[in-house]
């Protein structure tokens, strides 16, 4: 495959856990892009994109990151 290929996949930002820490979260779980973290009852799943976390399930209110 050469270098240039369409095929090849751009790097992309490691994950800041740090962003989910400042508004109160405690990471519990990561794999890959995903973690699980809690907030008081708060229990949720948050993906890593490119511009910031966001929730893709889990239980309780919250926001994106």
């Amino acid at each position: 495959m050469q270098p240039l290929s369409p095929l090849v996949q751009k790097e992309t930002a490691a994950p800041n856990w740090e962003l989910l820490r400042r508004v109160g979260w405690s990471v519990a779980s990561i794999s890959g892009p995903y973690c699980v973290a809690w907030r008081g009852r708060d229990e949720v799943v948050f993906e890593w994109r490119e511009d910031g976390w966001y929730r893709v399930g889990g239980r309780g209110g919250a926001e994106e990151v």
